[in-house]
Order: C-alpha cells, then structure tokens, then sequence
C-alpha cells in the first residue's frame, strides 16, 4: 500500500510539474510572440514613417516644380510680349561708321564660300559680317542698285544685333542659310535665270528670314497665346515677327539698303522679301511643295508666278540645308537644335 502510495504521489508530481511547462512553455511562446509583434509592428511604423517622410519630400519637391515651372511661363511670357518696337537699342542704327574688325578674305575664303562645303564653326560674328558683305559686293548688288557701303555694313550689324543668342535659330544660323543661298546663285548659275531684283530679294530675305527668333516655336506661340500669336492671328506668328522686323530695320534711314529704289521698286522688294520669309513656315510645307510639282514639268522662267514658287523652294532649301553638308558642319547643329527643342513647355 506504501508503495502503491508512493507511485501515486510521484504520478502526480509529474503530471503537475508537465502541467507548469506547459504554462510556462505557453508563457514563454506568448512573450515571444509579442515580441515578434512588437518588432513587426515598430518595422512597420518605421516604413510608414519613410513613406511619409518621401512622400512629403515628394510634395515639396511637386510644389517647388511648380513654382519654378510657374516663374519660367511668367519669364517667358514677358519674354514674348517685349515687343521689337519696345527694343530701341537694337533698333537704333549706329550713326559711326562701323567699327567691327574688317577681315580681309583670302583667296581660298572666297573660293570657299561658294560651295555647300564652307564650315561656318571656324568664324567668329566680325567675320561673318565681312562674308556676307562680300557676297552682296560680289554678286554686283552694291553696283547694280547703287547701295551705300556704309549703309550695307550698317544694315548687317544692324541684322547681328536682332538675332538673338538662341541655341539654334541664331546669327549663325542666319550666315549659314544666307551663305548656302549664295553659293545656290553661283554653283546653279541664277544670275543668268533671275533678275537682279530676285536675286537682291533671295539673298536679303536669307539674311532676314528669323529676326529677332525668341526661341520658342509657332506651336509654343500659338499655345500659350503670347503677344505675337494674338497679333498675327495664330498665322505664322514666327514668321510674321521676323518679317516686322526687318522693315522696323530698313525704316531707319542709316540701315535703308533701298534708299535708292523708287516706291513702285521698294513695294516689290517688299513684297517679294515678306513671301519668302513667310514661305520659311513649316506648317506652309505641302502646300509649297505641291505647288511646286504642278509647275516643275512646264516650267517658264518669264512666268512670275513660277518664279515666286521657286524662290519660296530656294529657301526652304536653304533653312533646313544643314543635312547636305560635311558630317562635320552639320552634326554639332543638331545638337543645337535639340537644346532649343527641349526649351519648349
């Protein structure tokens, strides 16, 4: 019976003493767990707070965009509302005698110029100014129609000074369009097909043809609604300007090329020199283009009105020419071209 007592009273020790580790087991497991809770519940909150953190740096970052995106419509918009006739200092002739450094051409400069190849990189303004006096003097313009050389070199700072110092549509821009015109006369032998008035209207219209150019496209214009699409209309506001400028230009006395020309001569040049500016509008392109087929095949030198599409062809050509020459002239211009691209908002 002691025994029998005993075996009891062991029994159930053990049992008890299972029943306290399996308590104390539970314990335990609870304590982790909440552990475990607790340290995925702080991993949590801390992500939630990153998050937080980020997204209000997100938002700081949004309203900071928006800010600078809104001083940039506002720097652009005043940009574009300065019109050429608010800008007197441009406008207003020097009444000196130029004073920009003459660069004497060399032979090989002035063979150069002829050709499609002639690398525009290598000049610097003061000699652009010297070339392209000399193909206004070279192409008898300055004997034919009695032009001052005082005047003309006027006239061409004059010009320098209203283009704007755009990525792309810049002075340079401007020698190289006129540039290709010109050797277009010589190597195509114009002179022999068109009047001397035709080829003053083509060389002029290429020197003038993006005056005062904002950087900012007709799309962008007409878009935003700036002061020049307004004036014109959402119609080739670009070109419009370009060519408001250029007889803002020659209505000063000491810039005037045509001073010599009687009214009915001026109103031609005039007239002439605007349809081809405008013809510079890309949105114009089928239409010139479609234009020009129909008239191709039967083609009449003595038909003015096959003239004027050929002259708008001539410089179109010439604008966008920078692809047919040497690899080395015409890549760096489309970098150039993107840069003021994405200027566009």
């Amino acid at each position: 019976m002691y025994q029998a007592l005993s075996h009891f009273l062991f029994t159930d020790k053990e049992e008890l003493f299972q029943n306290v580790l399996t308590q104390v087991a539970e314990q335990f497991s609870r304590a982790f767990k909440i552990n475990e809770l607790k340290t995925e519940v702080t991993n949590r909150l801390a992500m939630l707070e990153k998050r937080v953190e980020l997204e209000g740096m997100k938002v700081v970052e949004i309203e900071k965009c928006r800010n600078d995106i809104k001083k940039l419509r506002v720097e652009m918009a005043s940009r574009n509302n300065s019109t050429f006739l608010e800008d007197t200092k441009k406008l207003t002739p020097r009444r000196d005698v130029p004073s920009y450094p003459k660069y004497h051409l060399s032979k090989e400069t002035v063979e150069a110029l002829r050709f499609p190849t002639f690398d525009s990189w290598q000049w610097e303004p003061n000699e652009m100014l010297s070339c392209l006096e000399h193909m206004y003097h070279d192409l008898g313009l300055v004997k034919d129609f009695n032009i001052n050389p005082i005047t003309l070199k006027r006239w061409l700072l004059c010009i320098h000074d209203n283009y704007r110092n755009n990525p792309f549509h810049n002075f340079r821009h401007c020698f190289c369009v006129t540039q290709m015109m010109y050797s277009m006369i010589c190597l195509c032998s114009l002179q022999e097909k068109f009047t001397q008035v035709d080829i003053l209207i083509l060389m002029t219209a290429a020197v003038c043809h993006d005056l005062d150019h904002p950087g900012f496209n007709n799309t962008y214009q007409i878009n935003a609604r700036t002061e020049l699409a307004v004036r014109y209309n959402d119609i080739s506001p670009l070109e419009n300007h370009h060519c408001a400028v250029a007889f803002q230009i020659f209505s000063q006395p000491d810039c005037n090329i045509f001073s010599n020309f009687d009214p009915e001569a001026f109103k031609q040049i005039r007239q002439g020199t605007i349809t081809l500016i405008l013809a510079t509008d890309m949105a114009r392109h089928g239409e010139i283009l479609d234009s020009f087929k129909q008239k191709v095949d039967n083609f009449d030198y003595t038909d003015e009105e096959h003239v004027t599409c050929l002259k708008m062809v001539l410089i179109k050509c010439c604008d966008i020419s920078n692809e047919v020459r040497p690899m080395e002239v015409a890549e760096p211009w489309v970098d150039c071209l993107l840069e003021e691209y994405f200027m566009q908002v």
